[in-house]
């Protein structure tokens, strides 16, 4: 763990660029962390549940084993960002950045799943074994994401582009809209 609880709360009262900061392992459930630069920060283990990353640019961070559980990331920057087994189940990412994330078996710890995914940008991502189940995807770009084992059972995938992408014959036959 980096700094305190305190420390960060006092920092991120204070300041808009939090660039590099650890918040590994913090409890910082229901904080407000709009529109802050949270370049290359490491949130791995944090729990950011109910909290609020809206407008944030979050590129390369580390969220590794997180939780985001109902957290709002509506156009966030999450580019390039390690989200490997986060939980991110009913979380918000409309218009969300998460070109070249990994998003490898995100919110993939219960049947729920991300709740809004609407015009994000996933391109690239490596999405391997998340779970989209029940997911609004509406204008989502997977373009070139890895999707191998994702889950996508009653998602709706309206308009939804999957140029180059990576998936097993059958992975949207329960999907709407695709």
């Amino acid at each position: 763990m980096g700094i305190s609880l305190f420390d960060a709360l006092e920092l991120i009262s204070r300041k808009s660029s939090l660039t590099g900061l650890d918040l590994s392992g913090l409890d910082l459930s229901g904080v407000d962390l709009s529109n802050r630069i949270l370049r290359g920060a490491d949130f791995k283990g944090a729990n950011l549940s109910y909290s609020n990353l809206s407008g944030s640019d979050c590129t390369r961070a580390n969220f590794r084993g997180a939780n985001l559980y109902n957290a709002n990331l509506t156009k966030a920057v999450l580019s390039r960002s390690n989200l490997t087994i986060t939980d991110m189940r009913t979380v918000t990412l409309d218009s969300a950045d998460l070109s070249w994330a990994n998003l490898s078996g995100a919110a993939s710890n219960s049947g729920q799943s991300t709740k809004r995914v609407i015009g994000a940008n996933l391109q690239g991502a490596n999405a391997r074994r998340a779970n989209f189940k029940g997911a609004i995807m509406v204008r989502v770009r997977l373009n070139y994401a890895d999707l191998t084992e994702a889950v996508f059972d009653d998602a709706n995938m309206t308009r939804v582009q999957l140029q180059g992408a990576i998936y097993e014959v059958g992975a949207f036959d329960k999907a709407l809209n695709v």
